[in-house]
């Protein structure tokens, strides 16, 4: 008869570890919804300081473009971009290039990450 008793001991551990699952569940989902919200009231306050445009360079328009090493493409147009696979400029491994048409119509590919700022004119 002692060994019934102790089979009916070990059932009550089964419950508390769901509890303490439970628990942990619900502790996750309340940080989940409480960061969005925090991150949502950030974005008000950002929002009403320093509001986000939605604006994108354009083609047919002329920019002066700096580079972060100094020289400036002044008075070109934006051809647009290429996006390829490494092979298609493999010999400087660009990944992105920035095509551009100066006023002698010659087109120049400048590498993305090497441009400091873009002024429209």
């Amino acid at each position: 008869m002692a060994n019934a008793s102790n089979c009916t001991k070990g059932a009550d551990m089964p419950d508390i570890w769901a509890i303490v699952v439970i628990i942990i569940i619900l502790m996750v989902i309340y940080t989940y919804i409480s960061s969005k919200i925090s991150d949502q009231r950030k974005r008000k306050v950002r929002e009403n300081t320093i509001p986000q445009i939605s604006d994108a360079l354009k083609t047919g328009v002329n920019y002066n473009i700096v580079i972060s090493d100094g020289p400036t493409f002044e008075n070109v147009q934006i051809l647009g971009s290429v996006e390829g696979d490494d092979d298609q400029f493999s010999f400087a491994n660009w990944k992105g290039m920035l095509v551009i048409q100066q006023e002698n119509k010659k087109r120049v590919f400048i590498k993305k990450t090497s441009i400091r700022f873009i002024e429209e004119l």
